[in-house]
């Protein structure tokens, strides 16, 4: 029996997803995709920029496991991809009918994958003693990324670090308050940095924020901008992996020239495929960047669909032009 597709809102998600919920699903997708269970489009990402250079992505794939397609439209403004207006939707298909099972808004969920996906990929690589943590942004994506730090690490110590000194002091006073940490909050990125096992850049700068130096052997730094880490760390780092060559190869290459691609040594996929060793020696340094997999948030919508119909949650919406 053939079911209509249902709308599902992002508050809704956010009830029937929890931050476990989001890290198990991750990793079973990530595993999928180092046997070989999903399928990808060629080109994976179609790219579009209006009069305004407002941005525009589509991104698809298939998860044999599931028998389920899907793809994610976002739009945002070119000043703020973070911005609550922003599009971002993921439709789910089922495979063997090609039906439309649901319309799922992933304003929520696409926080939670993308601090989640690079935290997991950062406790793959990092040294078993790491406990300090410095943050560079202090903002949702950042507060979002505490919470994933604390439950796959066993942290000690955060430092972090953003212009405004109101959102600094909250984010550490969280820190402090809900994980028990010493906290400290500054205005120098430089000694939030220096010394620390992990390091997540997460601002809206679009700019080089790190130098090489100020990075600690066997740290480990992630960002969610290919930019932030700058070109000398990115050149340098012993252990540089990413989370699809393909995604990145252009990016690398206007911000840092035509032999950057040749400096990433591996994807998540080759380290949990066991492909690539990962880390080697407690010394390495190692960068992540990430832009997100559309397989995740595949997965994710397709998770919070099944349980909304375990609840009876969610618009239906009309077919056949109805």
């Amino acid at each position: 029996m053939s079911h209509p597709p249902v709308y599902l809102t992002a508050s809704q998600c956010r009830d029937l997803l929890g931050p476990q919920d989001v890290i198990d699903q991750i990793a079973q997708v990530v595993a999928w995709d180092a046997e070989g269970k999903v399928r990808w489009p060629s080109p994976r990402n179609m790219n579009m920029r209006d009069v305004h250079e407002n941005h525009y992505h589509l991104k698809a794939c298939i998860l044999d496991p599931l028998a389920i397609a899907g793809f994610r439209v976002v739009a945002h403004l070119a000043t703020d991809e973070n911005s609550a207006r922003a599009t971002r939707y993921v439709v789910v298909v089922d495979a063997e009918s090609s039906r439309t099972l649901a319309f799922v808004d992933e304003t929520w969920s696409y926080a939670q994958r993308t601090v989640a996906s690079i935290v997991m990929a950062a406790h793959r690589l990092a040294r078993r003693d790491a406990g300090v943590l410095a943050l560079v942004g202090a903002g949702n994506l950042a507060t979002t990324a505490l919470e994933y730090y604390s439950r796959l690490f066993g942290l000690r110590e955060l430092r972090v670090v953003s212009r405004r000194p109101q959102t600094r002091e909250a984010l550490a006073t969280l820190a402090r308050e809900r994980h028990g940490l010493a906290a400290t909050a500054t205005d120098s990125i430089e000694q939030a940095v220096r010394g620390a096992d992990l390091v997540l850049t997460a601002t809206n700068s679009a700019r080089a924020l790190l130098e090489a130096d100020w990075i600690a052997p066997g740290a480990v730094v992630a960002t969610l901008d290919t930019s932030e880490p700058g070109r000398d760390f990115a050149a340098q780092a012993d252990l540089f992996v990413v989370d699809s060559r393909e995604q990145l190869h252009r990016e690398l290459v206007e911000l840092f020239g035509e032999e950057a691609p040749g400096w990433v040594d591996a994807t998540v996929a080759d380290v949990v495929g066991g492909r690539h060793p990962g880390r080697t020696s407690d010394a390495q340094r190692a960068l992540i960047v990430t832009q997100g997999m559309a397989s995740q948030d595949v997965a994710l919508a397709y998770l919070a669909y099944t349980r909304a119909r375990e609840r009876g949650l969610g618009l239906v919406m009309p077919e056949g032009g109805a």
